[in-house]
């Protein structure tokens, strides 16, 4: 989320840096508009939009499938080791930034949400037409504005008959040019945005650019451009207007003087901007929108394989594949820029223990989680099994981890809590701390009862990324 908030900060930089060095000061009112409202979506959605040039990892759903044979691995079984103090993880401990974060931005919607109630109410008052345009005379307003088509006007205005018909046509054009709707979508994103410098920057500039639309539209309706400007000098030190209304004096008065009288470019020069930044914008999408898996990652983020075992025609002991997968699933749906989760499969097919460690050597891994469900010819054995391989050069590492796991696991399960070595295939053929994870005895009635209930299946997954979360915090 983090690395989010920042990726919209540098694009929107970016991309405000182009409109001000190449359209502000160009009277292409109606691209303008349609440049900042783009750019400001594109920015905000592109890091959900990748495009991945190169991909370092094969589509796993591609990856051919054979014949899995768990007879291969060799158990070596020693010593049971003795475990401390059970830890509790909470995966979902309260961040302190988030938390004003969300506070500031409910606060900035309730102020919204009171906004468009209190022109609500307005709207619901008596009304003049003329035009297009509902008139409302309203007290609480020394500022003339608009909203869709209806127009707030103070009760008692002094306005002469040359200054109400420049006021007519300008609220007019910003009703037909639905610029209401432009300022709720900027109210809506500075609720949630509201961190970002450049959204308020963005907000100006969209504003400002409304009222030079109005502007040029009302001369253009055969206004006096003379009179115009003058009605605009002598209302253009009123201080309130009904908020998320577009209003007449709503500017700087010297930047919409000197865009009335400023003359347009020639139209090549206007052609050749215009195609210059829709180019530039063009390369910031995709340059955001680019994910090279190789530069997925921050270099604090663990990197963790979640190897759900069999799967297709390989159901392991009894429905232990549809489990694990589950299980998969869930944990791989909090992944995060903390802990990013790959998966060797999200689905019911058969993988080989070869593509497997294949898989997992290719993300060049901080750890790997093999995860499975026991079995035992005595029903009454229950709890979990951890393994490890005490040849790897990483044995250390994974018996460290293979402690955290078990310490939170155990809590879910009563029983036994073995942390073991063993030479499974997987454990010998990857180049990272693994671990296989027993996560129950589906010959137990009460494990089996917890291992396939969903409700369960969620605090296991949970459990699990807690555990993860602390192995970061350990490395």
């Amino acid at each position: 989320m983090i690395s989010y908030f920042i990726y919209t900060i540098i694009s929107l930089g970016c991309s405000y840096a182009v409109y001000f060095l190449l359209l502000r000061r160009q009277k292409t009112f109606q691209f303008n508009r349609f440049f900042l409202l783009s750019a400001l979506v594109l920015c905000l959605v592109a890091p959900f939009l990748e495009f991945e040039l190169f991909k370092a990892v094969p589509s796993i759903t591609q990856i051919p499938l054979d014949k899995y044979t768990e007879t291969n691995a060799v158990i070596d079984t020693v010593d049971n080791v003795t475990l401390g103090e059970e830890v509790a993880v909470n995966p979902y401990r309260a961040n302190p930034v988030m938390i004003i974060y969300g506070l500031i931005s409910l606060l900035l919607i309730i102020r919204f949400s009171r906004n468009l109630l209190q022109i609500y109410k307005l709207t619901r008052s008596e009304y003049e037409t003329i035009g297009h345009l509902k008139l409302i005379k309203i007290e609480d307003s020394n500022m003339v504005s608009s909203f869709f088509n209806y127009m707030f006007i103070p009760k008692q205005h002094t306005l002469s008959r040359e200054d109400f018909e420049s006021i007519i046509a300008h609220e007019t054009a910003h009703s037909k040019e639905l610029h209401t709707i432009d300022i709720i979508l900027l109210e809506l994103l500075s609720c949630v945005f509201w961190f970002n410098p450049f959204i308020w920057l963005y907000k100006k500039a969209v504003l400002q650019n409304h009222e030079f639309i109005a502007d040029e539209m009302s001369v253009s309706s055969g206004i006096d451009i003379e009179n115009y400007s003058n009605t605009i000098i002598n209302l253009g030190q009123k201080e309130y207007r009904v908020p998320l209304t577009s209003g007449f004096n709503f500017i700087q008065i010297k930047n919409r003087i000197i865009m009335l009288h400023q003359s347009k470019s020639s139209v090549f020069n206007r052609t050749l901007k215009s195609a210059a930044v829709i180019l530039l914008l063009a390369g910031i999408f995709m340059f955001s929108s680019y994910k090279n898996l190789d530069d997925s990652f921050s270099d604090d983020t663990l990197i963790v394989v979640i190897d759900a075992g069999h799967g297709g025609h390989d159901s392991g002991n009894s429905i232990e594949k549809e489990i694990v997968l589950e299980i998969s699933n869930l944990l791989a749906s909090y992944s995060n820029e903390k802990v990013k989760i790959i998966q060797t499969r999200n689905s019911d097919n058969f993988l080989s223990l070869k593509e497997r460690s294949e898989i997992i050597n290719a993300v060049n891994a901080d750890l790997v989680i093999s995860l499975h469900c026991n079995a035992h010819t005595e029903p009454s054995i229950n709890g979990i099994e951890v393994y490890y391989n005490d040849e790897n050069e990483d044995k250390k590492a994974s018996f460290d981890y293979s402690k955290i796991l078990i310490n939170n696991q155990s809590r879910l399960l009563s029983g036994r809590s073995n942390v073991k070595s063993a030479s499974f295939y997987l454990l010998r053929n990857v180049n990272c701390p693994a671990i296989y994870l027993e996560l129950g005895f589906l010959t137990n009635e009460k494990d089996k009862a917890v291992l396939t209930n969903e409700a369960e299946q969620v605090e296991i997954a949970k459990s699990l990324f807690g555990s993860l979360l602390e192995i970061r915090e350990a490395q």
